[in-house]
């Protein structure tokens, strides 16, 4: 029995050692038919410097600048120059000039304002003392009058108000039945009345609490 066994043993030792055997031999075969590659091995080719005169190399520098003509043997189109542009656009300026509306010229009219403030008598006092106020009163509005005198009308205003002791302007008022004016001109006499106002104080000689004043400012204008 156990010489049976002890073979059994020695059997097995002896395959597993073959395969063993078996398997290293065929690893060595593939391996010496492994193609090693060889290194790569670069190659540099000096070319020999060639000597240019300096003619050729003008020669090339010539060839170079120079146009290169197309298949057809034509040289290619050149770019305009300056000249050319700025020629080119003032003819494009002369030619929208016939398209250019020149303004119509209007005929310049000299308009001169004529404002009179005429002296209108009284019935009541006629003192020189009275005459002398009195045109003070119209100078005074007639300076107003004639810068508050902005459009061209014509007609005449006539006005009365009261004057105090003390220069104040109070009851101004318009007499539509001595009036030939229009509105316009209506309110060009009130306005100027007003900011001639206050007037002066009475002189000693106008010994009055107030006075009433009557004033005709007439607008007139010239053309010229």
């Amino acid at each position: 029995m156990e010489d049976k066994i002890f073979r059994i043993a020695i059997i097995f030792s002896l395959v597993a050692h073959l395969a063993v055997f078996t398997r290293f031999y065929v690893t060595k075969q593939e391996l010496r038919h492994v193609v090693k590659k060889d290194p790569e091995v670069s190659y540099k080719i000096e070319r020999p410097v060639q000597k240019v005169s300096e003619s050729e190399m003008l020669a090339r520098k010539v060839e170079s600048i120079a146009p290169r003509k197309d298949a057809m043997g034509m040289p290619p189109p050149q770019p305009p120059s300056s000249e050319d542009i700025f020629k080119e656009a003032g003819d494009m300026g002369d030619s929208f000039k016939m398209f250019d509306r020149k303004p119509e010229r209007i005929k310049g009219i000299k308009v001169t304002k004529e404002v009179a403030v005429p002296m209108l008598k009284s019935e009541k006092i006629n003192t020189p003392s009275y005459v002398t106020y009195y045109q003070i009163v119209r100078d005074r509005i007639r300076e107003r009058a004639y810068t508050n005198y902005t459009k061209l009308s014509v007609g005449e205003v006539y006005l009365t108000f009261i004057i105090r002791s003390d220069g104040t302007l109070v009851e101004l008022k318009i007499l539509p039945d001595k009036t030939t004016a229009n509105e316009f001109l209506e309110n060009v006499g009130v306005k100027s009345v007003q900011e001639a106002g206050p007037f002066p104080p009475f002189p000693q000689d106008l010994n009055y609490p107030e006075l009433t004043f009557n004033v005709s400012i007439s607008f007139q204008y010239k053309e010229e």
